[in-house]
């Protein structure tokens, strides 16, 4: 026992030691989100994030969603606080930040994004300063935004260099993530999109569509999207999300819970490749506002 605890333990250590593997210091900001609601973007965000903790990554999710808890609701804790009370300086990026299973960490998104447009240079740069510390406690900061292409979320989304778009086999579902798809191929042609497929009947079904969704982005969009793969239907997510116990910890040996897991493994070994280095929060945060400041 005691052998197979020191390999543990060397386990985890390696992992700590090459999760920045750019060397800037910075957290990896990956947006989550989606063309409509109801595709489960929420539950896969917080299982991902899970399976991401499993491997020994740090984790923040930041729920983007203003206005809507879901994120907290889902983990089943309590978060009084959120953004607005980092943004007015009300609070510490510690004080608001709640800590979830597996050592997750939470930050509730709330309401503040008039605030944050407002700031004055010296208020916005004692914020950004506050930001700046997710740098020293994760290395991915998760932003699950809201659903739909309304003008906040796709300024989330656009100020990313990753996003991941979760889409079902629902017809208006691949509509709407078509059309979000198109909005961002005309502003950001660099950003690294990827497509997961949520709730497939089956393989060849999910398969059908991310080949079919792929090669219409690439030849009327002209932008490439990767396919990071698909989850498919099972009872177990809707079970969990009762209990408010994610999955990934309820039910880990499930079929959703280990396509999750493969999720997450190709985003951090075959899909790292794709971004030259990690930019930060501080960087989304600016690159979120300039894009207000341009319309």
């Amino acid at each position: 026992m005691r052998d197979q605890a020191e390999q543990l333990r060397q386990i985890v250590s390696t992992l700590q030691l090459n999760r920045k593997v750019d060397n800037t210091g910075c957290a990896r900001v990956i947006t989550i989100t989606s063309g409509k609601g109801g595709v489960g973007k929420t539950s896969f965000t917080i299982n991902l994030a899970i399976s991401l903790a499993k491997m020994g990554y740090r984790i923040v999710i930041i729920d983007g969603d203003f206005g809507l808890a879901n994120v907290d609701l889902m983990l089943g804790i309590s978060s009084r606080y959120g953004l607005r009370e980092i943004i007015t300086g009300q609070m510490s990026l510690k004080e608001v930040m709640v800590e979830g299973p597996y050592g997750i960490r939470f930050i509730s998104g709330g309401s503040g994004i008039k605030e944050l447009v407002n700031l004055g240079s010296k208020e916005l740069d004692v914020f950004l300063s506050k930001i700046d510390e997710l740098n020293q406690i994760a290395d991915i900061v998760l932003i699950d935004t809201g659903a739909g292409a309304t003008d906040n979320i796709v300024k989330m989304v656009l100020a990313a260099d990753e996003v991941l778009l979760i889409v079902t086999p629902e017809p208006t579902a691949i509509t709407d993530a078509y059309a979000l798809t198109k909005i961002i191929s005309t502003t950001r042609r660099d950003l690294v999109l990827r497509l997961i497929i949520n709730k497939a009947e089956t393989v060849y079904e999910a398969q059908e569509i991310l080949d079919k969704f792929t090669r219409a982005a690439e030849r009327f969009l002209k932008i490439k999207i990767n396919s990071l793969g698909y989850i498919l239907e099972d009872n177990h997510i809707p079970k969990s999300i009762k209990e408010q116990v994610p999955c990934a910890l309820s039910y880990p040996r499930c079929q959703a819970s280990r396509q999750i897991r493969i999720v997450a493994r190709r985003l951090i070994n075959e899909d790292s490749k794709d971004i030259g280095y990690n930019a930060g929060m501080t960087s989304y945060i600016r690159k979120f506002l300039s894009l207000f400041k341009a319309n």
